[in-house]
């Protein structure tokens, strides 16, 4: 990745720090969302009624709650208009049925789709009741099949699949992990930190050379 995109991922991860340690799992309908590759400084917007809602998104951490109103999607739009003056869509992200908080985990196209959309935009339930705290979420987002070892948990994802793994924290040291890619063999092997307040959400993307990656999101159950 260039030089000029790393510092603009840190400098707006860096901006987002303070308001994401002191986010609260507040009641009521909110998202976050990460991106895929290009970081998102206030590029998309949404609306709330008759206000508009700027968001911004980077690939290295979770952004802050955005409020939505429920439905079936959520309109994002850019600085297109038609010709009547009215702005085009540029991401539209479905939201799941019973679903109150989401993670949008926004992708960029390199030219929009049959759709006109410039990102895909894929949708995943939020809310500790389907991603408690002291778990794990895989999500394989890399083109081939995985076998993923935490823990001594093993299990299998095929591409698009995702699960949840619950796992006590070990009394010492870190939990072991091993991604196996089924197809090519590329190995991901570390130790993973992690605690019983804490949930990770983790993406198994395509690297460089053919490998597989791991992209992890933590978060901390908030204080009382």
């Amino acid at each position: 990745m260039p030089l000029r995109s790393l510092i603009r991922i840190s400098l707006l991860a860096i901006l987002m720090l303070p308001a994401q340690s002191h986010a609260e799992l507040r009641d009521g309908n909110y998202f976050q969302a990460i991106s895929a590759n290009d970081p998102i400084a206030k590029k998309l917007w949404y609306r709330v009624g008759s206000k508009k809602h700027a968001i911004a998104a980077t690939s290295a951490m979770r952004s802050i709650d955005y409020a939505y109103v429920a439905g079936k999607s959520i309109v994002f739009y850019g600085d297109r208009i038609d010709a009547n003056a009215q702005p085009i869509p540029d991401a539209i992200a479905t939201i799941p049925q019973g679903a109150t908080r989401l993670l949008l985990r926004f992708h960029k196209l390199p030219e929009p789709d049959d759709r006109g959309l410039r990102y895909h935009v894929d949708s995943f339930k939020d809310d500790t009741k389907t991603f408690p705290f002291s778990s794990f979420q895989f999500v394989n987002a890399c083109a081939k099949d995985v076998a993923v070892d935490i823990g001594g948990k093993a299990f299998h994802l095929k591409q698009g699949e995702m699960t949840n793994i619950a796992m006590q924290p070990p009394e010492k040291g870190d939990v072991s992990i091993v991604i196996t890619a089924v197809q090519s063999k590329s190995r991901y092997t570390n130790g993973w930190g992690h605690h019983s307040n804490l949930r990770t959400l983790v993406f198994i993307v395509d690297g460089p050379n053919g490998r597989i990656k791991p992209l992890r999101y933590r978060q901390t159950e908030p204080t009382q």
